[in-house]
Parts: C-alpha cells; sequence; structure tokens
C-alpha cells in the first residue's frame, strides 16, 4: 500500500489534536517508503511513545493498512510494500 501525504497530514492532525508532542514524517524513496517521529518537545523527549504508536496503528488500520515500528518506535513502515491505493 502506498501512505499518501494526506494519510500523514491526517495522523499528524489527529496527533496535535491529542496534544502530543510529535510529527510524523514520510519518506520516500526507491527502495520504498519510511516514516519517522520527529519529537517537538524543546528537550527532544520521546515520552508516550506507546499512546502515540497506538493513535497512528489505529489509523492505519481505518484506512486497511497494517505499520510496522522499529525496535525504538520512533520509525514505522507499511507492511504491506504493494503498490496498491
Amino acid at each position: 500500500m502506498i501512505i499518501t501525504w494526506d494519510n500523514i497530514s491526517e495522523v499528524n492532525r489527529r496527533i496535535k489534536e491529542r496534544d502530543l508532542a510529535y510529527k510524523v514524517h514520510l519518506s520516500d524513496a526507491c527502495g520504498g517508503q519510511s516514516m519517522w517521529i520527529e519529537s517537538m518537545d524543546k528537550a527532544n523527549h520521546f515520552d508516550n511513545l506507546d499512546e502515540l504508536n497506538d493513535l497512528i496503528k489505529a489509523y492505519f488500520s481505518e484506512i486497511h493498512a497494517e505499520v510496522e515500528f522499529s525496535w525504538d518506535k520512533k520509525s514505522f513502515w507499511s507492511k504491506d510494500r504493494s503498490l496498491i491505493f
């Protein structure tokens, strides 16, 4: 599945709505897409990542996509690497 800029915008809207100090970014390259999480906290803390990751999983589940997180929970990607929109 292809993750669109609109998907990332919606995730970031929901993050802001919950007052979580993070922003999700999309990296798109020949090898595939990946998303990474930026802490918007001045001290660059990564607290509440479980809450953030649950929000991200829930959103992508709504659009019938499944995501997988890195070991540190600061980046993720679609499990389905096909080109289905």
